[in-house]
């Protein structure tokens, strides 16, 4: 396979990305360019898309919309980007330019991955599901999935309707998931039923060592990307990509980055040991920030010497244990309540109130919690129910 290196670009201003000495660099190591686009930077997109392609760099297209509805793309805000999305390459249409590809960035809602590395509780909900996760049942939770995926299955076929290519950048624990794809509910992140072009797993050691506040070394982290790197072109195949950071900080603010160029390039060797020859670095802004950018480029793109998989370490083996563990409990989870949501729906067909055929039941009344959902809207104040068995699945908190 051709090696394929690209780099992410996230803060950096698009005025500062589409600035001729930058390009030039870009296009010196065959670099592609993923070009973070918010709601307030939008407007500045074709004219970068049009100085790269002047300068003959290839520009993927990394849209995130609004902090207050998630930033990346995820299982409650599907709507809202696939609409972004369009708005976008509508803007590229309307100049008689193209993206060669959009990049969709599969993460929960930055306020909930934020309060999940401050631990405690935050991680805790953010297993749960979310806020929105604790307040359903297992039914609704799988039916809001499940249309999750069928919505981004569309934004996926939209996009290549268009002749743009796709990829998917994806959060490193999902490569844990058994065929139920506990992780991808867990985290709300679409991977498995989209046809996205390609999958890009973020390994950044950077931020798996700083992130466990001590808990693992350098070593443990470089023994966590041969495993990932090794996940990631098991399951991909030619579709799998890796992305290796960070140089430089990204939207969170606080991430970890390395410490010497020695650490990017062990982390490449890594990679292409494992069979991965799709690499994207994180990011430009860093790059620039700490010169000489040369350096990091050229530790990026070159070929190792010596291109190895690191040995395995006992806390690494524990990490993808627990990963693999939480993520089979939670297919299991996920196909327990399918099931369960099906049964359910099957029971409530003949759950109706019928003129004339309602029951009063002093027992039920205040002890039962109605579904909106069940055809047969009693009341519980009034003592009026449905008129099938107490059993019947509209009925909960008896």
């Amino acid at each position: 396979m051709t090696p394929r290196r690209r780099i992410w670009s996230e803060l950096l201003p698009l005025e500062a990305v589409r600035a001729p000495g930058t390009l030039a660099l870009l296009r010196r190591y065959a670099l592609e360019l993923a070009i973070a686009v918010r709601p307030e930077t939008a407007a500045g997109l074709p004219d970068l898309a049009a100085a790269c392609a002047d300068a003959g760099v290839a520009v993927a297209v990394w849209p995130m919309i609004a902090d207050e509805d998630g930033r990346w793309a995820s299982a409650g805000n599907a709507a809202a980007f696939g609409g972004f999305v369009a708005r976008l390459l509508d803007a590229l249409d309307a100049r008689g330019l193209a993206a060669a590809e959009v990049a969709v960035d599969l993460e929960p809602p930055i306020q909930q991955v934020r309060r999940a590395l401050g631990g405690g509780r935050g991680a805790l909900a953010l297993l749960g599901g979310g806020p929105r996760g604790a307040r359903e049942s297992p039914g609704e939770r799988g039916a809001r999935w499940r249309d999750a995926q069928r919505a981004y299955v569309e934004v996926a076929g939209a996009i290549h309707a268009r002749g743009v290519a796709t990829s998917a950048a994806i959060v490193p624990l999902v490569l844990a998931d058994g065929p139920a794809g506990g992780w991808e509910r867990i985290l709300g992140t679409p991977v498995s039923a989209p046809p996205w072009g390609r999958v890009s797993a973020m390994l950044y050691t950077s931020l798996i060592e700083g992130y466990s506040r001590g808990a693992l070394g350098r070593d443990d982290a470089v023994a966590l990307l041969g495993w990932a790197c090794r996940a990631a072109a098991g399951r991909f195949g030619p579709r799998a990509g890796v992305s290796v950071g960070a140089v430089g900080k990204g939207a969170l603010g606080d991430e970890p980055v390395y410490r010497s160029v020695a650490e990017l390039r062990e982390d490449v060797a890594v990679a292409e040991a494992a069979g991965v020859q799709d690499l994207s670095l994180f990011d430009l802004g860093g790059v620039l920030a700490r010169p000489p950018a040369e350096a990091w480029l050229e530790a990026f793109v070159a070929p190792p010497l010596e291109p190895r998989l690191p040995r395995t370490t006992l806390r690494a083996r524990g990490v993808v244990a627990a990963a693999a563990l939480v993520g089979r409990a939670a297919g299991a989870w996920g196909s327990w309540s399918r099931s369960w949501g099906d049964r359910g729906a099957r029971r409530g067909e003949g759950c109706a109130v019928a003129a004339g055929e309602s029951r009063s039941s002093p027992e039920l009344a205040g002890a039962a919690t109605r579904d909106a959902t069940c055809p047969g809207r009693g009341s519980a104040s009034s003592g009026v129910v449905c008129s099938c068995s107490s059993a019947c699945c509209c009925w909960r908190g008896r």
